[in-house]
């Protein structure tokens, strides 16, 4: 994985593209390093184009220390999220979607990650219509293994290929 350059995704005929931000990027992976066997993960902080089809992460929170992991699930707790959000939102930033770590395995939504964010997708507190969930995989930091899938409200969830910037 190239950890000075930003990371992109993008859907077949570019109908969503999502970037992350190098130092974003690598905070990612050392969360999961930090995390070892344990699943870990947090909010994507970004902003969207004015259509919406483009996203770019700048942001993104380790797992709030109520949150719930073991090696087998993760569930993001909240503490913390409402103020740090409110100071980004003045900035112009928002919450754009969810992150986490797969330990050993593959970046691959599970079936209870698509019901959280087919959830988050219609769930006005949220404020976020097609939120994006990256999921790392593999054995960071020598295996980094990534996927981002877009999930629009009310329509199927699309998974985005990844490439790098030169």
């Amino acid at each position: 994985m190239k950890n000075s350059v930003p990371l992109s995704f993008s859907s077949p005929g570019a109908t969503y593209t999502v970037t992350v931000e190098a130092a974003a990027l690598s905070k990612m992976v050392s969360d999961c390093v930090r995390a070892g066997t344990h699943e870990t993960g947090g909010i994507l902080i970004g902003k969207y184009s004015s259509d919406g089809s483009v996203a770019l992460i700048s942001e993104i929170t380790s797992r709030p220390w109520d949150s719930i992991s073991s090696s087998v699930t993760f569930q993001r707790g909240t503490i913390g999220l409402r103020e740090l959000l409110a100071a980004r939102w003045d900035e112009g930033f928002h919450y754009v979607g969810e992150w986490h770590y797969h330990p050993g395995g593959s970046p691959e939504p599970s079936g209870p990650d698509m019901h959280t964010m087919r959830s988050i997708a219609t769930n006005s507190k949220y404020s976020c219509q097609e939120p994006i969930l990256i999921i790392l995989g593999g054995r960071p930091p020598r295996e980094v293994k990534l996927s981002a899938t877009v999930f629009p409200a009310n329509r199927p969830n699309v998974r985005l290929n990844p490439f790098y910037h030169s």
